[in-house]
């Protein structure tokens, strides 16, 4: 067995050559600063800032929203529900109103 082979066998290090290989195109793009890395750190460090200037939405923001839109729906049921019982209080009264009507 050599110090390093060329097949998936492991060598004194405890890795296989194959696998520390592969690893050198991670290793090197991990060195190299990149204009993706550049815009990633600038919004790390401005997230709050950008969030506030361009008026975007948190997800903070939507589960505050989908709650309002809850509380909201429920009460729009809540008042459908009190205007069929009004129309159906409403007719039984115009119902009485026309048999006294018609009694006179």
């Amino acid at each position: 067995m050599s110090f390093i082979s060329q097949d998936a066998e492991i060598n004194p290090t405890g890795s296989s050559f194959l696998d520390r290989f592969a690893e050198i195109p991670g290793a090197i793009e991990s060195r190299i600063p990149t204009f993706d890395r550049s815009l990633d750190a600038y919004f790390d460090q401005h997230f709050a800032a950008i969030i506030e200037e361009w008026g975007l939405v948190t997800e903070g923001d939507l589960q505050g929203l989908e709650a309002r839109l809850a509380r909201v729906t429920d009460e729009i049921s809540s008042l459908y529900a009190g205007r069929a019982a009004l129309e159906s209080r409403v007719q039984r009264l115009d119902n009485l109103i026309t048999s006294l009507e018609r009694s006179k």
